[in-house]
């Protein structure tokens, strides 16, 4: 095996390859920043490094994805482990973390404690980002899958939360009833034939994390119905979903005694998210 520097391996690699993904391997590979690979171009790779370079390059010309390649992703501030069996977390789903801070805030206006159920958890992004910026609320992250809630403790672990609880249980099957003042969603919500999925993520991402069946309506469908008895009274529940969705969503909402019912746009002025209260009981 050839050992090269940082220049040559940038150099060598196939077009086919982005030369940012090539970058974070590298940072990954010898343990140092961007400003390294940039100001000591000449640096010559031990054997070790190019040896995990060239695995990493060889998965990449696969167009595995770059989170999957070096086992991590960025999100709100944190790096996430990640694995096949978690979704790769996306910046727009930052949105609704914070909508769910700002939510609680509003809550421990009237009361000092806020539960949060993160409701298919996948890598723990969401409620473990929440439980980091807020120590003092407990957040409940929930998943159906053993091989997925070792992931989400490993994120855990890794970021040093205290305050939360992981769960192995179909949807809302293990809670008792008035557990949460806020249940948080990011659930399968792809149709089944939809053709505009990258191939990269159909090919790689997890699909029962994807696609969901009624024009990937079935699970939003299924935890609207059978939140209303886990969520406090006066308490929220908020989704991400499809762009084309919100308007059935909202519908279904008010057809199961959700009160102010509100869309939300992502980054790109997309209606990616749903947020509403449970009414009074």
């Amino acid at each position: 095996m050839q050992r090269l520097t940082i220049q040559q391996n940038l150099d060598n690699c196939d077009f086919i390859v982005k030369k940012n993904d090539l970058e974070y391997c590298l940072m990954d590979c010898l343990g140092k920043d961007r400003v390294f690979l940039h100001t000591q171009r000449k640096y010559l790779l031990t054997v070790e490094e190019q040896f995990k370079f060239n695995q990493y390059t060889d998965k990449l010309k696969k167009s595995i994805p770059l989170a999957y390649v070096i086992g991590s992703q960025p999100f709100y501030n944190h790096e996430f482990i990640v694995s096949p069996q978690v979704l790769i977390p996306r910046p727009e789903t930052e949105i609704l973390v914070k909508e769910v801070i700002k939510t609680g805030e509003e809550i421990c206006k009237e009361k000092q404690s806020v539960n949060i159920l993160d409701l298919g958890a996948g890598s723990g992004c969401i409620g473990l980002s929440i439980a980091a910026e807020k120590p003092e609320w407990l957040i409940c992250l929930s998943d159906f899958k053993k091989e997925i809630a070792k992931i989400i403790y490993k994120n855990k672990i890794k970021l040093g939360i205290k305050n939360c609880v992981i769960t192995v249980a179909d949807w809302l099957t293990a809670f008792s009833q008035n557990s949460f003042d806020i249940i948080v969603t990011n659930p399968p919500y792809i149709d089944i034939s939809s053709n505009m999925i990258e191939d990269n993520v159909k090919k790689f991402e997890p699909h029962d994390a994807l696609y969901a069946d009624e024009r990937g309506l079935a699970d939003i469908k299924r935890i609207i119905i059978s939140c209303s008895k886990f969520i406090k009274n006066n308490g929220y529940l908020l989704i991400e979903n499809g762009y084309d969705q919100s308007s059935e969503i909202k519908k279904f909402l008010a057809q199961h005694d959700f009160k102010d019912i509100e869309v939300l746009l992502d980054y790109n002025n997309i209606r990616r998210f749903t947020k509403c209260r449970q009414k009074d009981g």
